[in-house]
C-alpha cells in the first residue's frame, strides 16, 4: 500500500510506502538535544495572547510568560484604562527567559474600531441583573431604526441600529447579520429612517450586539472618539503596537498613522520609535484594498472572527492563505487570529480541528498566531497558551526541516531586484542552511537588517543585538527573531561580545557555527558598511576555526 502526501501546493506531491517514514517527522529526528532545547527557547513563530480578567493577575500573567507569551494584547472593547495599567504593570514585571531586564515582551493596544450595533432593549431594568435577551423568531418581521429616540426601546418588534448611513447603504434583498451572524435578517422594504427586514433564522438576541452588512461598503471613519482616547492613553504608556480594527483601505492606515504621529510627538522625543499599526482585515473592502492596506501598514492581522461573517465562510480559510503569501513575500509580519484553540474556553485540550488550524497557519507562513478569549475568560489559559505553543513548535520543526526551508525563500524572494542589505540577508539565510549554523546574530540600531533576516524564512533564531528596547519590543513580533539589549558606547560594538552574549542565553553552543551581521565603519568612504563573518564559536566567544 502506497500513502499519498500532498505538499500544500508547494512543490510536486510525493508517494511514499507504507514502510516509509515521511520526510518531516524523519527530519525531527535529526533535531540533537540543544536543538531541540532551542526550538523551545527561542521558536520561529511567536504567541500573540490576550490578557483579560483571568489572566492579569502577577501569578498568572507570569506562568503565560514562561510558557511563552511574546505580544500582550489588550482589547480596548473590554478593558478600562485601571485594568490595562494592572496588565501593563504585571507584564512589565515579570520574569521572561533571560530574567528581569531582559523581558523583552511587547504590548499590542486593540481599538474598538468603528462598529455598527444595535441598542438596549426597552424595560431592561426589569431583569434583575441578568444579560436580558429577545428571541427573534424564523418568518416573522422586524424594523431596524436609525432613530435615536429608539436607542434604549428596542423589542421584537424594533431595535435601533447606530449607523446613521444604514438605510442608503442597503438595497433590497440584502442580507442583515445580527451577532457576529448567529441571526440573519433580509430586507424587504426601506423606509426614510427604517428597515423591514424578515427573519431567517431563529435566535436569541442580547442587548449592544454587532451588526454586519456583509457585500455593502460602509462608510465609517478610521478611528472614533474612543479610539483616539484610547490611543492616547497607550502612546503615554508607551505601547509598542495599535491594532486597528475594521481597517478598509489605504486612506484609513494612513489616518490613523498621522493621528498617532501628531500625539506622539507631545509625549516623545523624535527619536523614540512610535508604535507599529497592525491592521486587522475584517471585511470585503479590506480584501479588495488589501495590498494598500498592506504597504501603508507595519503588520497585518487576519482577523478571522468578523471577516467569517462578512464574507463567506467557505472563503476565509483561502483569504488566510492569500494575505500570509503577500505580507511573507515583501516582509510584512502578519498575525493570524480568532478562535484558535476555542474550545479551550471550556476545555483543557484543543480538538483535532483546531491543532490542525494552528499547524496550517504556521505552515502558511504566519509570524505569529494568537489567543483571543482562551487566554483573556477562560477556564485554562495557561493550558491553552501551551498548547498552542507546543504546536506551533513542533510546525516551526517542519517549516525549518522540509526541504531545508528553502521553499519559503523561494516563496518570498521572486522579485526583480533587491538592494544591497537585501542582498545579504538573503544571503546569510542561505549561508546558514549550509554551514547548519546554530543561529544568525545581527547587531541593529534599527531593526531593518533583522526584519530582512525574517523575511527569508531562516530555520534557526534570530539574535537581534540592539540597543533600543522598543525597537526590540517591536521586532519581536517577527518570525524567528529575538531580541537582546546592549548599551551603545558610540563605537562599533563588538562582535565577540555578542557571541559571548549568544552563549550565556544559549542561542549556541561552542563548537557551533553562528553567522554574524554587522555595520561597520568605513574611515575611507565616511559611510557604514554592512558585513557577514562566519564564527566558530570557541570558549570565549572567539572564533576557533581560523580559516574563517
Amino acid at each position: 500500500s502506497r500513502l499519498f502526501v500532498g505538499r500544500g501546493g508547494v512543490g510536486k506531491p510525493r508517494l511514499f510506502s507504507s514502510s516509509t517514514e515521511l520526510m518531516c517527522m524523519s527530519r525531527y529526528g535529526k533535531l540533537n538535544e540543544h536543538k531541540e532545547e532551542v526550538f523551545g527557547r527561542y521558536p520561529l513563530t511567536k504567541m500573540v495572547c490576550t490578557i483579560g480578567p483571568v489572566s492579569e493577575d502577577k501569578k498568572t500573567l507570569q506562568s503565560l510568560v514562561t510558557a511563552g507569551l511574546r505580544v500582550m494584547r489588550i482589547n480596548f472593547s473590554h478593558a478600562t484604562y485601571e485594568e490595562a495599567d494592572l496588565r501593563m504593570k504585571n507584564l512589565r514585571h515579570s520574569k521572561g527567559f533571560h530574567g528581569g531586564t531582559f523581558n523583552m515582551r511587547a504590548v499590542m493596544l486593540d481599538t474598538q474600531g468603528p462598529e455598527i450595533r444595535t441598542g438596549m432593549f426597552e424595560g431592561d431594568e426589569k431583569s434583575k441583573g441578568k444579560k436580558p435577551k429577545i428571541e427573534l423568531r424564523k418568518d416573522e418581521t422586524i424594523i431596524l431604526t436609525t432613530d435615536d429616540a429608539h436607542r434604549y426601546l428596542g423589542s421584537v418588534h424594533k431595535l435601533w441600529v447606530s449607523y446613521k448611513k444604514l438605510i442608503p447603504t442597503v438595497q433590497l434583498g440584502s442580507q442583515i447579520l445580527l451577532d457576529d451572524g448567529l441571526i440573519s435578517l433580509e430586507v424587504i422594504e426601506i423606509g426614510d429612517d427604517q428597515l423591514t427586514c424578515k427573519i431567517l433564522n431563529t435566535g436569541l438576541l442580547g442587548e449592544r450586539k454587532g451588526v454586519n452588512l456583509p457585500g455593502c461598503n460602509v462608510d465609517l471613519p478610521a478611528l472614533t472618539e474612543k479610539d483616539k482616547e484610547d490611543i492616547v492613553y497607550g502612546i503615554k504608556n508607551d505601547i509598542d503596537f495599535i491594532a486597528a480594527s475594521f481597517v478598509r483601505k489605504g486612506q484609513d492606515v494612513k489616518d490613523i498613522q498621522q493621528f498617532v504621529k501628531e500625539i506622539h510627538d507631545q509625549y516623545w522625543p523624535p527619536e523614540h520609535p512610535v508604535p507599529g499599526i497592525i491592521s486587522k482585515v475584517e471585511n470585503q473592502e479590506a480584501l479588495l484594498n488589501f495590498n494598500d492596506i498592506m504597504n501603508e501598514s507595519y503588520g497585518i492581522m487576519v482577523a478571522r472572527g468578523d471577516l467569517g461573517v462578512e464574507i463567506p465562510y467557505e472563503n476565509v480559510t483561502l483569504a488566510q492563505k492569500e494575505m500570509i503569501y503577500r505580507c511573507n513575500k515583501i516582509g510584512k509580519p502578519v498575525i493570524v487570529a480568532t478562535q484558535m484553540l476555542e474550545s479551550m474556553q471550556q476545555n483543557p485540550r484543543p480538538t483535532r480541528a483546531e491543532v490542525s488550524d494552528v499547524t496550517n497557519a504556521v505552515l502558511d507562513g504566519a509570524d505569529a498566531v494568537m489567543l483571543s478569549g482562551e487566554s483573556a475568560n477562560g477556564s485554562y489559559p495557561l493550558a491553552s497558551v501551551n498548547a498552542l505553543g507546543s504546536i506551533a513548535m513542533e510546525a516551526d520543526k517542519n517549516v525549518a526541516f522540509l526541504n531545508e526551508g528553502k521553499f519559503f525563500k523561494k516563496a518570498v524572494s521572486q522579485k526583480e531586484s533587491m538592494g544591497t542589505i537585501e542582498a545579504l540577508a538573503y544571503s546569510a539565510v542561505r549561508a546558514s542552511q549550509e554551514l547548519n549554523a546554530a543561529c544568525i546574530i545581527v547587531m541593529t540600531s534599527t531593526g531593518r537588517t533583522a526584519k530582512l533576516l525574517s523575511k527569508f524564512r531562516p530555520s534557526v533564531p534570530i539574535m537581534a543585538y540592539v540597543d533600543n528596547a522598543k525597537i526590540g519590543r517591536q521586532l519581536i513580533l517577527h518570525r524567528g527573531v529575538h531580541p537582546l539589549l546592549f548599551k551603545k558606547t558610540g563605537d562599533d560594538t563588538n562582535a565577540d561580545e555578542a557571541v559571548r552574549r549568544a552563549l550565556e542565553f544559549q542561542f549556541c553552543e561552542i563548537g557551533d557555527t553562528v553567522l554574524i551581521l554587522q555595520s561597520m565603519f568605513n574611515a575611507e568612504t565616511s559611510v557604514y558598511d554592512v558585513a557577514m563573518r562566519i564564527r566558530k564559536v570557541g570558549e570565549d566567544g572567539s572564533n576557533i576555526d581560523h580559516a574563517m
